[in-house]
């Protein structure tokens, strides 16, 4: 059944339902109706009883004995005769009179058959019979009825009741319940079809307003996908056309640089120029490279992975050799201040160590020769100062969009640095803040309050 359609299955269930309760009332009806005519007969019997008892049994009886015969027939019993049969023994155990011969249960014996003050029923395979005393205590009355006669009634009564009325509602209802499961099924059949005919980029959201409750959340849940969908093929996009935006200009200088080198090879001092420019070029492409990978890799998360208990200081001082030999290379002064110790914090390390780096190169990139630049943790924030430049306000408040970079800027760069921090500072609740000093210069603090 597993391999059936919705509506197969649903149709054979009901189908299975529907007939399986047909058999179960009619057993039960069965039984009670058994019941019912039980009760009934036995009552018939005994007023039968009472009544052959009353009739006058000793006329009767001197009736019989001129006809010389045990068997009799009386008109005024005919009406009762296929229903109830009876007999009537003196108490020793002689047969007087009887309406049916032969018959084994219309047998009395002083000695087998005790028999009490009221009225007793003994029933065999084939019939059910009344004993009972007659009031003088000469004879022994006996009505008895076939136990087929009252099965042939239950039967036809269920017939008619059950068995009947059934046969003719249970196609009906099939056939309403076939169409009432089309129509309930017609809204799936829809959304399927809509889903057949949909492109693959389009991320629009399945409407459909007659969907039973429980498969809305079905629906609502390919509507989230739809719209997760459509963000990464938005962010995919975006990555494509910035890439061969940004990497248009690198790839182009590197080619001028290339012919340069080519065409000079009898001048060597302008060859060295034109491959230390190359190699400047390789290395900012790849860096290039690198930040938008970055980027595209933060874009397709929206939870952090791998996350483990964070110690800034441990993650800045894994980090300080590295640190303080660009900053000697580049004959900056360096100073990394641990003021407090933040609490720890779930975060992944790779993504924080990456933010921590990109704001302590960004300092030291845009900071001039004999310049300073200093790292300050406490419970509360870290703070990245140098004495660089800084920004106008008009650009502060543009710091962190992609490949914007301040005008006037004199040094190399691609301007994803502070959108890649703001990334992953947003990816783990940190806040984040830009400003001037008053002193000169530029400063990031980074708050690790929620």
């Amino acid at each position: 059944m597993k391999r059936l359609s919705l509506h197969t299955r649903l149709v054979s269930i009901f189908t299975i339902l529907i007939l399986l309760s047909w058999v179960i009332s009619s057993a039960i009806a069965y039984v009670k109706v058994r019941h019912r005519i039980r009760l009934a007969y036995d009552a018939e019997q005994i007023m039968f009883a009472k009544r052959l008892e009353r009739s006058g049994l000793d006329d009767l009886l001197t009736i019989q004995a001129k006809n010389n015969n045990s068997s009799f027939h009386p008109d005024k019993f005919t009406q009762a005769r296929d229903a109830l049969a009876f007999a009537i023994f003196t108490t020793d155990g002689k047969k007087l009179i009887t309406d049916r011969d032969g018959v084994p249960d219309f047998f009395y014996s002083a000695t087998d058959t005790q028999l009490g003050e009221s009225p007793e029923f003994r029933e065999s395979k084939l019939w059910r019979v009344l004993w009972l005393k007659s009031q003088d205590r000469r004879f022994i009355i006996a009505v008895g009825q076939e136990n087929a006669y009252r099965t042939r009634l239950a039967k036809s009564i269920l017939l008619d009741h059950q068995v009947i009325p059934w046969g003719i509602l249970i196609p009906i209802m099939l056939v309403i319940i076939i169409l009432m499961i089309n129509r309930e099924l017609a809204p799936l059949k829809r959304v399927t079809s809509e889903l057949k005919q949909r492109k693959p980029d389009d991320e629009m959201p399945i409407e459909e307003k007659r969907l039973p409750p429980e498969v809305q959340p079905f629906v609502d849940a390919l509507n989230l996908l739809f719209a997760r969908i459509g963000d990464m093929l938005k962010r995919e996009r975006r990555f494509v056309s910035d890439a061969a935006h940004e990497l248009r200009s690198p790839l182009t200088a590197l080619r001028v640089q290339t012919e340069v080198a080519q065409m000079t090879v009898n001048k060597p001092e302008v060859q060295k120029r034109a491959l230390n420019n190359l190699t400047v070029g390789i290395d900012r492409a790849s860096r290039l490279v690198d930040q938008l990978l970055t980027l595209s890799r933060l874009d397709a998360q929206s939870d952090i992975l791998e996350q483990k208990s964070i110690n800034w200081q441990r993650l800045i001082q894994e980090m300080q050799p590295t640190f303080f030999a660009s900053a000697k290379e580049k004959q900056i002064n360096l100073q990394i201040n641990y003021q407090g110790m933040p609490p720890d914090r779930q975060g992944n390390m790779v993504l924080l160590s990456l933010l921590i780096r990109n704001l302590v190169d960004n300092a030291l990139h845009y900071t001039p020769v004999d310049g300073s630049v200093s790292v300050t943790l406490t419970e509360q924030q870290m703070v990245v100062e140098d004495s660089g430049p800084g920004v106008t306000q008009e650009h502060l408040q543009r710091l962190g969009e992609r490949f914007y970079r301040p005008p006037g800027q004199t040094k190399i760069g691609s301007g994803l640095g502070i959108s890649i921090v703001k990334q992953i500072a947003e990816l783990h609740g940190l806040k984040i803040s830009f400003a001037n000093r008053e002193e000169g210069g530029f400063s990031v603090r980074v708050g690790f309050w929620q």
